[in-house]
């Protein structure tokens, strides 16, 4: 029996029970469900339950003699009719080879799409919809449904990767891996099923399709099929709401400002979602409605702060409220509600992250900061907390402190970021007194890393794209463990970890780091080699490398050596290049209003594809990039054609002016489907067939592709 500290209630085992098997009333259960949420004993009681009991109804179930089937139920007297079905004669594979031998794949996918017209209906079939659906099932697992023609539907079986989110009494956040991966089982052609056990009290989950080596990923054509929470008339409850904004920010803002503005139209009361709608669009620039717009706002900020006062809004509202103020420059009431959210919940998350962000910004000394963090972390320890104190500890050079808050960091998988622990590495090396707790760290982050998040791989990524980035992170660590070495006068184990990082990156900056090591070790000629690979690099960087001209003065490559440096480029390179059909008759909007196919748009010419949610989004250094590249990729006779999903955040607030080159829209998705696109953010590179020759996350990647496929000169030895 367990107390509930914030009903005063007692839940005892029965009723945890009957919840768990789904045997109680509609009143009962939402009041346990209720509970469960704000009490992790209880939840993991329930969850416990389910799997003992899913694992007595896995159990199989003996059979009765057949006769006594038969005895039961007699046979009905009569004959019952055979209906014939036409067969039409087998054909032999000589009776193919005249010329209508289709190929494997293409006889596969046309017979799924015969399959699913008749099972789905010739117009859904024919639209090449994919569709996952999510359903809670009586006992509380997650029941999943796909069905789909795209050419995952030949699997044998497929598996679904889902996120999903638990409300937590303190932290408006997931305080558990809130991840889970199953297989589905194909049961007919395009069809697929399987059950979920995912923890009692979900209030939203998001799921993702993709076969079983992860390569190719279904989500809802760009969007991620989802389940949220729904009361009684089939409505989302305020918590599923508020954890689907929750998980919008994962996806991005784009999808924030259309949750944000979906709820508060059903929650019209409650600032969660006006303060989120407001902070993720943009108010850069002066317009005539501007301040119409503002009045507007303003005037809705002064009734939800009217209306708060006469009630709890509790921790999310008051934090709402603050960062609503704050937006709109109503310094008074942003400090007042913090002040609330600070005295009323000092241990909630955005209580905490208030305390930081005063911690942060005060004039204490790093010393004084973490003490200060010390008390926050005794109060709730939040993943936030050790990312702010693990700088700061290293930036003071001691030793002791810093493996505190590395502790504390390490403490939190779920919520590390990948690029963050590589961060934290090359700044610790820095520090001479910690490069031995640097190194160790490097060492186990090399043990985990083809691991590092495992289920909790981005929904959004392939298993593909997520090698990709781990061997460009574990070559930055290998990098980082050569300079340890180095540092101490280790020159053999130095040259072993930064030559494991030139495998696996050719980044120049790993290229070079080995170049000045056998430089130093007095092997100048395959230190010249290797600088032969960074001066042919067809991809001219936004930053000179480290290395200065006077410093590589005496070592300058022959000719040879950079012909050969041209050919392993190119055999790099073209190594790992795609040869995959596109549909060319898939249809964009132009940036002028009409209708083109990508074929019209590319005209047939070598074509780099830089795909982004909306135009806004173009990290200032990937347009560096492209225009310092600009002479080359047109020299290469490439194009650069910009797509966009849709043309932004749509809200009150007057958007300033789109600075970055005119986009294409692929508001259908026509596009993402034809390249096979899993992420908002990506680039591909056509060739002069139409062909899908490079798909990827990294910029420099996909212009040396381009570039390679181009005319040859621009690789020409300089």
């Amino acid at each position: 029996m367990h107390e509930d500290i914030h009903e005063n209630t007692q839940v005892d085992y029965p009723t945890l029970s009957a919840f768990a098997d789904g045997d109680l009333d509609g009143a009962s259960a939402s009041k346990v469900r209720m509970h469960i949420r704000m009490c992790m004993v209880c939840r993991e009681e329930v969850q416990f339950i389910r799997v003992i009991g899913n694992g007595l109804r896995a159990l199989p179930n003996p059979k009765a003699p057949p006769e006594l089937i038969d005895e039961i139920f007699a046979a009905r007297p009569g004959k019952t009719e055979v209906v014939a079905l036409s067969v039409p004669p087998r054909r032999t594979l000589k009776s193919l080879v005249g010329g209508a031998l289709p190929s494997l794949a293409a006889s596969a996918a046309a017979l799924v799409a015969i399959a699913l017209a008749l099972t789905l209906g010739a117009d859904r079939a024919m639209a090449g919809s994919s569709i996952l659906t999510l359903n809670k099932t009586r006992n509380g697992a997650m029941e999943l449904r796909y069905e789909t023609v795209s050419p995952l539907a030949a699997e044998p079986s497929l598996r679904a990767r889902i996120r999903y989110w638990v409300p937590d009494s303190l932290r408006f956040t997931q305080t558990a891996p809130g991840f889970s991966t199953i297989e589905l089982s194909r049961s007919h052609p395009g069809r697929f099923q399987g059950v979920a056990d995912l923890p009692p009290g979900t209030v939203y989950a998001v799921a993702t399709v993709e076969d079983l080596e992860a390569e190719r990923i279904d989500t809802n054509r760009g969007r991620f099929w989802e389940f949220i929470e729904k009361d009684e008339l089939g409505r989302p409850t305020l918590q599923g709401r508020l954890y689907q904004m929750l998980a919008a920010k994962e996806i991005g803002s784009s999808r924030v400002v259309e949750v944000a503005e979906r709820a508060a139209s059903e929650f019209p009361d409650r600032p969660e979602f006006r303060a989120e709608q407001l902070l993720f669009t943009r108010m850069t620039a002066p317009s005539a409605g501007r301040d119409t717009v503002l009045e507007v706002l303003t005037e809705r900020l002064d009734r939800l702060d009217s209306a708060a006062r006469q009630r709890d809004p509790g921790p999310l509202g008051i934090h709402a409220l603050s960062l609503y103020a704050g937006l709109l420059e109503r310094d008074d009431l942003a400090t007042y509600w913090q002040d609330e959210l600070t005295s009323s919940y000092p241990r909630h998350e955005y209580a905490l992250q208030a305390r930081l962000r005063w911690i942060a910004r005060s004039s204490m000394s790093n010393r004084e900061k973490l003490n200060a963090l010390d008390r926050v972390w005794g109060l709730a320890p939040a993943p936030a907390i050790a990312q702010i104190g693990l700088p700061l500890a290293y930036e003071t050079a001691d030793s002791v402190m810093t493996e505190i808050w590395l502790d504390r960091y390490a403490s939190e998988p779920v919520f590390r970021d990948l690029w963050l622990d590589v961060e934290m590495a090359g700044r610790m090396i820095e520090v001479p007194n910690l490069r031995s707790l640097a190194e160790a760290w490097i060492v186990d982050r090399l043990a985990h890393s083809r691991n590092w998040h495992g289920v909790a791989r981005p929904l959004d990524q392939t298993r593909a794209n997520f090698e990709t980035e781990t061997d460009e992170s574990r070559a930055r660590l290998n990098l980082y463990l050569g300079r340890v070495h180095l540092a101490r006068g280790e020159v053999a184990a130095a040259f072993e970890a930064v030559g494991r990082a030139y495998e696996q990156s050719w980044n120049p900056e790993v290229v070079l780091e080995l170049a000045r090591l056998h430089r130093t070790a007095g092997s100048s000629d395959r230190a010249s080699q290797l600088l032969a690979l960074v001066l042919v690099d067809p991809v001219a960087p936004v930053e000179p490398y480290s290395a200065s001209v006077k410093e590589w003065t005496p070592l300058v490559p022959t000719e040879a050596q950079l012909r050969a440096a041209h050919s392993a480029w190119r055999e790099h390179i073209t190594s790992s290049l795609l040869d995959e059909p596109v549909d060319m008759a898939a249809s964009l909007r132009t940036p002028s209003g009409n209708q083109a196919t990508l074929r019209e748009v590319t005209g047939g010419a070598l074509t780099l594809v830089i795909q982004r949610p909306w135009p806004s989004l173009a990290p200032v250094e990937h347009l560096d990039l492209l225009e310092v590249n600009a002479v080359s990729l047109e020299a290469a006779g490439a194009r650069t054609l910009f797509i966009a999903v849709d043309h932004g955040a749509e809200s009150d607030i007057v958007a300033g002016p789109v600075t970055s080159p005119p986009s294409h829209y692929d508001e259908r998705f026509e596009v993402w489907d034809a390249l096979g696109a899993c992420r908002g953010s990506q680039y591909f590179v056509l060739d002069t067939r139409g062909s899908l020759r490079y798909r990827g996350e990294d910029l420099a990647t996909a212009i040396r592709s381009t570039l390679v496929l181009g005319d040859d000169s621009v690789l020409s030895v300089m």
